[in-house]
């Protein structure tokens, strides 16, 4: 029969394309129940029947019809979990008419050239063949998760199904960004009441590390959108980058400490503006789209930049800023797409109170997970231009790192919530040991089933529901606590 990977892989390279991947993810799973049989002790007749099938899930379907509500993905399920049988009748006996009829059924279709000297003869041959359905119980059962021809199959299959759904969730468009100064093609979206900053309230801030390619043309850019307090913060170039810098007439410091953090936090101490915005000096950020975060910075400690051209986006680091974004998500209890943008604006009495202990690329992380903990964020859709110069970022390296420093920060400001969330799982294997024991003894009598199996399924299942209703209390504590931080500010 087809192993497990294959019954997943087909459905799953059929939907993703059209549906995307988690409603793939749903379905293709769903293709694999008949299978859970060998598990809860059923007959094959039950699982692989299409007569047994059909009329269980009709109710499904038409529930979700009558609601007018998921009834194409209920349709799409349905048919994924009749493909399973269909697809084991054409490598083996399977019972797919069952009760109708009592025979498994074998569909062999094989084709291929015989050569006979100089000839060609082609060949085709079709054969239906049945067997009696044995009910006999079996003591041993050869269930392949993949077999080596299966594997090389459904990798096919995944990977083209996975690379044309890596996109950031929710995608934006370029005609969603609010109007900037001398852009007036970009269409007026709805913002939020509040006085407009100045540019005299706010200092550009440019980190800068070898990037004499770019620094100049984008400290001219700034320039043109009014901004005169602007601020390069050198992490030690070993080329012309300060150079060109001071030939522009801005500040130049050097950082304190080594990495991008340094940088941030030499910038903090130095800005005496109210505002402060980072952004890369290496020409990927428009300086149009600063007044978009001036914008919105009525109310907010951060307001950071959403990267909305992904295009410009290496691939793999467009699926590394989705697991980050992500996790940050689950981990810190606010919603954010791009915590790794570089460019984003800071409430300057609000950065003074951040306590920075990343060394690289993972700052930026570090500083939206304290100030959704401490503060408001928001995220405004900016541009992202392809970058000038050599890029300064390790993939792998700052990747697992911006991970470890979204863990930390769950475990400095939410760290019930982690173990919580930790304990919850044991649910998972606690109630499929609890069911399949239960189903044993009902099935079987009481000689069937394990007093200790059963005992550890309990414990298992008791301990992780403490654990998700820890974890909920957890997360209505940290969004009450929000709401009563939000009306203090407001009553100020």
């Amino acid at each position: 029969m087809p192993e497990l990977l294959l019954h997943f892989s087909v459905p799953f390279a059929l939907t993703a394309p059209k549906l995307g991947v988690k409603r793939a993810l749903l379905i293709s799973t769903i293709a694999l129940l008949p299978d859970l049989d060998v598990l809860l002790h059923i007959h094959r007749s039950i699982t692989h029947s299409i007569l047994v099938l059909i009329p269980a899930c009709l109710p499904i379907l038409l529930f979700t019809y009558s609601k007018n509500k998921y009834f194409n993905l209920a349709l799409i399920s349905i048919l994924a979990l009749l493909s399973h049988p269909l697809m084991d009748s054409f490598q083996t006996y399977t019972p797919l008419l069952y009760p109708l009829l009592d025979r498994s059924i074998w569909f062999r279709i094989e084709g291929g050239i015989l050569i006979l000297g100089s000839s060609l003869r082609p060949e085709l041959q079709v054969a239906v063949k049945d067997v009696p359905t044995v009910f006999k119980p079996f003591e041993i059962m050869d269930a392949p998760i993949f077999t080596s021809e299966g594997l090389s199959i459904s990798i096919m299959l995944l990977a083209p199904a996975l690379l044309l759904n890596l996109k950031p969730p929710r995608p934006m468009n370029i005609s969603s960004i609010q109007p900037q100064f001398g852009d007036p093609q970009i269409e007026q979206v709805a913002v939020p009441p509040g006085e407009m900053l100045k540019a005299d309230d706010v200092t550009i801030v440019l980190p800068t590390l070898n990037e004499e390619e770019a620094v100049g043309r984008v400290i001219d850019e700034i320039r043109a959108e009014g901004f005169k307090n602007i601020l390069v913060v050198d992490g030690y170039s070993s080329d012309r980058t300060v150079e060109i810098a001071k030939s522009k007439g801005v500040e130049v410091v050097f950082q304190e400490g080594l990495g991008k953090a340094g940088a941030i936090r030499t910038a903090i101490k130095k800005v005496s503006t109210p505002y402060m915005l980072f952004m890369d000096a290496d020409y990927t950020y428009n300086p149009k789209d600063i007044w978009s975060l001036l914008r919105n910075a009525e109310g907010f400690d951060e307001v950071i930049g959403l990267r909305a051209d992904r295009k410009n986006i290496p691939l793999l680091h467009r699926v590394g800023n989705y697991i980050i974004s992500l996790a940050f998500s689950l981990m810190i209890g606010k919603k954010l797409r791009d915590p790794c943008s570089g460019m984003y604006l800071l409430r300057t009495s609000m950065a003074r109170r951040l306590e920075l202990t990343s060394g690289g690329f993972d700052v930026e992380v570090e500083i939206a997970g304290q100030m959704a903990s401490l503060g408001e964020v928001i995220e405004i859709p900016v541009r992202y231009r392809r970058r000038i110069g050599e890029g300064k970022l390790k993939t792998w390296r700052e990747g697992f790192g911006i991970l470890a420093a979204v863990i930390r920060m769950a475990w400095l400001y939410n760290p019930i919530f982690i173990f919580s969330s930790i304990a919850s799982l044991l649910i998972i294997p606690g109630a499929f040991i609890l069911f399949e024991q239960l189903l044993l003894r009902y099935l079987y009598g009481e000689k069937m089933w394990s007093l200790g199996w059963s005992w550890l399924g309990l414990v298992l299942f008791i301990a992780g529901l403490q654990g998700l209703t820890v974890a909920t209390i957890s997360l209505m504590l940290k969004r009450m606590e929000r709401r009563i931080i939000g009306r203090v500010r407001e009553r100020r």
